[in-house]
C-alpha cells in the first residue's frame, strides 16, 4: 500500500499489516505522521521563509489565572525577513547552551510566579492562518467555537478549557504567549525565542524586544535571567563604572528627547546586561556585537540619573495639577511638560479668587441690584444701563461688544437667578485647558483642549491685589529677572491706576497664559460684587474661533512700546506675522 501525507508529496510503501497496526495504535500512527512532517520540514528549499506574524500595539488585556498565559504582538522582527531564523531548536553564540522549546531545561521561568494583577501584553491583530495549517501535526484540529458558545459558558459558570481559550483567541485574530524560551542578540540587538500558546514547537518565533516587552511573561523572565547571570553582572558593571569615571563620561542632556527619555525601561538596560554576560560565558569572539552593546548599556546608565530626575518630574506635575483641579473645580485642567525637565515653580500658589494685599479693602455688598421684571436682557433696565454702558451678552452667553468695554454683571442684590444671561463669568469656567511646556522658548503656555467659538468666556485673570506703590517696588524686582505678572487695573480713565494685580505667586491658569503679537484673547473688566471702579476685575474672552489644540495667548502691551527706553525692552518670541520685536 502506498500511504501519502497530508500534502500529497511524499509517499512510503506500507505493507498491510504495517497499515493495520498503525491504525490500531493511535501512539505508533502519531509517531509515524510526526516522522512524515519532519522529512517533509527538512525537504524544504534552502531560503524557505515561514510566515511573519505582524500585529499592532493595544491596551493591556489580563488573561485568567487558570492559563498564566498572555497575548502579545508578533510583528515582523526588527531585523530584516531574510535573516529569520528557523522556528525549533536554536543555537546562539551568545549564550552557549541549546533552546528547545519541549525541553525540560529550557530557559523559561514557573508560569506560577508570572501572573501579575497589571500584566504587560499585547494583542496579535494580523495574524496568519497559514501558522496553524502548514505546519499541523497529528491528528487534526477541532473545529473553532463560536465567542457566544465561550460567553454562555462563562455566564454559566463552567470551567473553560485551555482549547476553548484557544478557540476565542483565534476567533478574534489573536495569538497568545505561553513562555519565553530564551534571549539571544542578532546583529547587537536583543531577540526573543517564543512558544506560542496552542501551536506545536516547531512554529515557535523569534521576535525583537518591542514585540515582547510588553508581555506579562518579559519581565519575570529577565529577573530569572538576572538572577542568574548576577555575579558575572556585578563585575561588568564595575568595570563599565570605572570606565565611566575614568573617562569622565557624562549624558549630554542637551541632546534630550524627553520622549526618548519616557522609554526608558530598566528591564532594558538588564537584558542588554544579559546579553554581555551571555557572550562572556561562552567565551566569544564576536567583538563587533558585544561593543554595539557595551556602548548601549554605557549610555542607559549614564541616563539612568536623569530618568529619575523625569521621573520626580512627572511625580510633581501630577501633584501640582490635582491639587490645582481641587482648587478649581471647574472644568479639569491638565500638565503636560514633554520638552525639557523643569518644574512648575514651587513657590507659586494656585487660587481661584483675586485676594486683597497689604493696605487694600475690597467690597463685597454691592449698593444697587436691577429689578427687572422679566428677564435681563440688552432692553431692559439691567446693571449695565444703570452703569452707563451696555448690555455685555447674547442669548448664546457670547459677548456683544468690543475690546475695551466694560462688563457689569448682575450681583447678588439683582432679582435674577444664576441661570441669568448676564452671569456669564459667575458660572465659572467651562473649557478644557492645559498647562504646557513651549518649545520656542517661551516657557509655559496655555492650550485649549476643545475649539472656542468668538466672543467665548475662557477665564479669569487672579492674584494678589496690591496698591500701586507697592507695584512699583515689586516691579523693580520683577525687571532685575525679565519677567512680571502685574496688571494694573487702570480703566478708570478719569484718574491713575491706584491698584494692580500681582499673578507672580498666587494665580490660577492664567498665570501661564503667554503674549503675542496677534492674540486671540482679549481682558475685558467686569464688576459684579464689588462696584469700586477703581478696582474691576479682569476676564478673558476669545477674539476669534480658536481651534482644539490650540495656544491661548494675549497682548501684553496697550502702550506704544516705542516710547519705552531702551533698558525697558525685552525681545518678543511670539513668532506673530505682525510680531513688534519688542515685548515691553
Amino acid at each position: 500500500m502506498l500511504l501519502l501525507d497530508g500534502n500529497s508529496n511524499y509517499a512510503e510503501r506500507l505493507s498491510d499489516e504495517r497499515v493495520r497496526a498503525l491504525l490500531s495504535s493511535p501512539k505508533l500512527l502519531r509517531d509515524y505522521e510526526a516522522k512524515l512532517d519532519a522529512k517533509r520540514r527538512n525537504s524544504l528549499p534552502i531560503g524557505h521563509e515561514r510566515p511573519v506574524l505582524r500585529a499592532r500595539k493595544q491596551k493591556h488585556r489580563s488573561v485568567s489565572a487558570d492559563t498564566q498565559l498572555t497575548t502579545t504582538s508578533a510583528r515582523s522582527s526588527s531585523f530584516d525577513r531574510s535573516h529569520t531564523l528557523n522556528r525549533g531548536s536554536s543555537t546562539s553564540p551568545s549564550s552557549g547552551y541549546d533552546s528547545h522549546s519541549e525541553s525540560g531545561t529550557s530557559m523559561h521561568i514557573d508560569q506560577k510566579s508570572s501572573y501579575y494583577n497589571t500584566p504587560r501584553s499585547r494583542v496579535f491583530t494580523n495574524a496568519i492562518n497559514a501558522l496553524s495549517e502548514g505546519t499541523k501535526t497529528g491528528n487534526k484540529r477541532a473545529k473553532y467555537e463560536s465567542a457566544n458558545s465561550l460567553e454562555e459558558s462563562k455566564a454559566e459558570g463552567t470551567r473553560i478549557t485551555k482549547r476553548q481559550k484557544f478557540n476565542q483567541f483565534k476567533e478574534n485574530g489573536e495569538y497568545v504567549v505561553e513562555r519565553i524560551e530564551s534571549i539571544e542578540s542578532f546583529n547587537g540587538n536583543p531577540i526573543f525565542f517564543v512558544k506560542w500558546f496552542g501551536y506545536p514547537p516547531e512554529t515557535n518565533t523569534w521576535e525583537s524586544l518591542d514585540n515582547v516587552m510588553e508581555c506579562a511573561l518579559f519581565e519575570p523572565f529577565i529577573e530569572s535571567l538576572y538572577t542568574r547571570f548576577e555575579i558575572i553582572i556585578s563585575t561588568m558593571t564595575t568595570e563599565i563604572e570605572a570606565e565611566i569615571a575614568e573617562k569622565s563620561l557624562v549624558f549630554d542632556i542637551t541632546t534630550l528627547k524627553v520622549n526618548d527619555l519616557d522609554k526608558y525601561d530598566p528591564f532594558i538596560l538588564k537584558a542588554d546586561l544579559i546579553l554581555l554576560a551571555q557572550f562572556r560565558v561562552c567565551r566569544s569572539r564576536s567583538q563587533r556585537e558585544q561593543e554595539k552593546i557595551r556602548k548601549r548599556v554605557i549610555n542607559m546608565m549614564l541616563m539612568k540619573p536623569v530618568y529619575y530626575r523625569r521621573k520626580q518630574q512627572l511625580i510633581g506635575l501630577r501633584t501640582f495639577q490635582e491639587r490645582m483641579n481641587q482648587v478649581e473645580q471647574a472644568a479639569p485642567i491638565t500638565v503636560e511638560n514633554v520638552v525639557d525637565l523643569e518644574m512648575i515653580d514651587s513657590a507659586f500658589k494656585y487660587v481661584k479668587e483675586s485676594f486683597a494685599g497689604k493696605n487694600v479693602k475690597m467690597q463685597d455688598d454691592p449698593p444697587i441690584g436691577c429689578k427687572c421684571e422679566n428677564e435681563c436682557a440688552p432692553l431692559s433696565s439691567c446693571c449695565a444701563r444703570m452703569a452707563d454702558s451696555y448690555f455685555a451678552y447674547d442669548k448664546a452667553g457670547r459677548l456683544r461688544i468690543r475690546p475695551g468695554e466694560a462688563i457689569y454683571e448682575c450681583n447678588s442684590r439683582c432679582v435674577c437667578n444664576e441661570e441669568c444671561v448676564n452671569r456669564v463669568i459667575q458660572r465659572g469656567r467651562s473649557n478644557k485647558l492645559c498647562i504646557f511646556r513651549t518649545s520656542n522658548g517661551c516657557g509655559w503656555g496655555v492650550r485649549t483642549e476643545k475649539p472656542v467659538r468668538k466672543g467665548e468666556y475662557v477665564c479669569e485673570y487672579v492674584g494678589e491685589i496690591i496698591t500701586s506703590e507697592e507695584a512699583n517696588d515689586r516691579g523693580q524686582t520683577y525687571d532685575a529677572i525679565g519677567r512680571t505678572y502685574l496688571f494694573d487695573l487702570d480703566y478708570n480713565t478719569s484718574g491713575e491706576s491706584v491698584y494692580t494685580i500681582d499673578a507672580a505667586l498666587y494665580g490660577n491658569v492664567s498665570h501661564f497664559i503667554n503674549h503675542s503679537c496677534n492674540p486671540n484673547l482679549a481682558v475685558f473688566p467686569f464688576w459684579i460684587n464689588n462696584l469700586d471702579i477703581n478696582m474691576p476685575r479682569l476676564a478673558f474672552f476669545s477674539l476669534r474661533p480658536i481651534k482644539a489644540g490650540e495656544e491661548l495667548t494675549f497682548d501684553y502691551v496697550r502702550t506704544d512700546y516705542e516710547n519705552l527706553s531702551a533698558a525697558e525692552k525685552v525681545s518678543c518670541r511670539c513668532g506673530a506675522e505682525n510680531c513688534r520685536k519688542v515685548l515691553f
